[in-house]
């Protein structure tokens, strides 16, 4: 049987609630969630959090973006990036997972209809 994969969604509205829900189906487990109740000021992005984790999901809003890949990104945790609308901070994005030696994805939109 394949192993589980870790999971955190930052940003835990419509599109994250849509990954966990499906995320069992293909091998992950959701053990990080991450919105605007307890990462107002980044402050959920902790090495303790994180420890274990696989994989973040990110989508938040474009203004948090930079600040959320370079905390993951400092935690060596590889990120999907969902949210749209941050591509003008795609210099510092770039710059911070070259930085950690991260893998990073990201879509315009992952939207289904």
């Amino acid at each position: 049987m394949p192993e589980t994969r870790r999971l955190a969604i930052v940003g835990y509205g419509k599109m994250g609630r849509l990954i966990e829900q499906f995320a069992a189906q293909y091998g992950f487990e959701v053990v990080l969630k991450l919105d605007e109740f307890n990462n107002t000021q980044f402050e959920g992005i902790t090495a303790e959090n994180f420890r274990g984790i696989d994989v973040a999901i990110d989508f938040s809003i474009p203004a948090a973006v930079p600040r959320n890949v370079e905390g993951i990104a400092a935690l060596g945790v590889s990120i999907v990036i969902g949210t749209t609308g941050w591509l003008e901070h795609v210099d510092a994005v770039k710059a911070a997972v070259e930085k950690h030696g991260i893998g990073l994805v990201w879509s315009p939109n992952f939207s289904i209809g």
